[in-house]
């Protein structure tokens, strides 16, 4: 028996073929009839059970096909890199606050106030080092490129081991200060006010030297006041002769530059 399986046709015409051979075996009296009807019967049970399972699997087949389409046509989102913008226009950052260390101290920390800005995804701070400068970007806070460029640093440090972290509301900036001969240098401010000396420079074997190397910084950081007392301390040493400062209440040398 050919069967087609490509409709429900196929099943409820076995299922009335099934029926009606059932009502044959309950009339039928004689035994061969009856085994031969049950064999018919049961062959058709067979057929109806294969029919079935193979309708089913052309129905199933047929839904994944029509959504297969749909699913290509709408995939998943990819999610979109962060953008970090190089340049500005730039907000520039004119507070911050300052901890130079004690005697010795190692580093520098400057405590910059940004509220929310630990909301920023970690690309958009940064902060750039050289041995004399900083450059700390925050892109994106509140609709703002914010910076803090820093040039002509008090003293020289090691870009390598500064850093910049971020906490709530607050960047911290962290500069290694360069160790010398005799510890780490000191810093008077964040930036030099004058000429930058370079860190980690060879002193003179030359006691003498030394202290005339330190009259020359006190004369380009001082007033115009300590210039001219230094500017004529430094003549009359170089000349040879000891300087006397005058009793009107002027800047008074240290005993230890009188003695030299």
């Amino acid at each position: 028996m050919v069967m087609e399986v490509d409709s429900g046709a196929s099943v409820a015409s076995l299922e009335a073929d099934c029926a009606e051979l059932r009502g044959m075996l309950e009339k039928a009296s004689r035994p061969t009839v009856q085994r031969e009807l049950q064999r018919v019967l049961d062959n058709l049970h067979a057929e109806l059970s294969k029919v079935k399972w193979a309708f089913l699997a052309a129905a199933d087949a047929t839904v994944v096909a029509a959504a297969a389409p749909a699913a290509a046509a709408a995939p998943a989102a990819a999610p979109k890199p962060a953008v970090v913008k190089s340049a500005g226009p730039w907000t520039e950052i004119t507070t911050f606050g300052l901890e130079m260390g004690g005697y010795n101290s190692p580093i520098v920390v400057l405590d910059i106030r940004l509220k929310g800005v630990e909301a920023l995804p970690a690309e958009n701070v940064t902060c750039d080092f050289t041995q004399e400068s900083l450059d700390l970007k925050v892109v994106g806070l509140d609709g703002k490129n914010h910076r803090f460029f820093k040039t002509n640093l008090d003293k020289d440090i090691v870009p390598a081991s500064s850093g910049v972290k971020v906490k709530k509301n607050h960047v911290i900036v962290t500069l290694q200060k360069v160790k010398g001969e005799y510890g780490y240098d000191h810093w008077s401010d964040l930036c030099a006010k004058g000429r930058r000396k370079p860190s980690g420079a060879k002193k003179s074997d030359n006691p003498s030297g030394g202290i005339m190397d330190m009259m020359q910084d006190l004369y380009e950081d001082g007033d115009e006041s300590m210039k001219k007392i230094i500017g004529e301390a430094m003549y009359k040493a170089k000349k040879g002769e000891k300087y006397e400062p005058k009793d009107d209440g002027e800047f008074q040398m240290p005993k230890t530059l009188e003695e030299d």
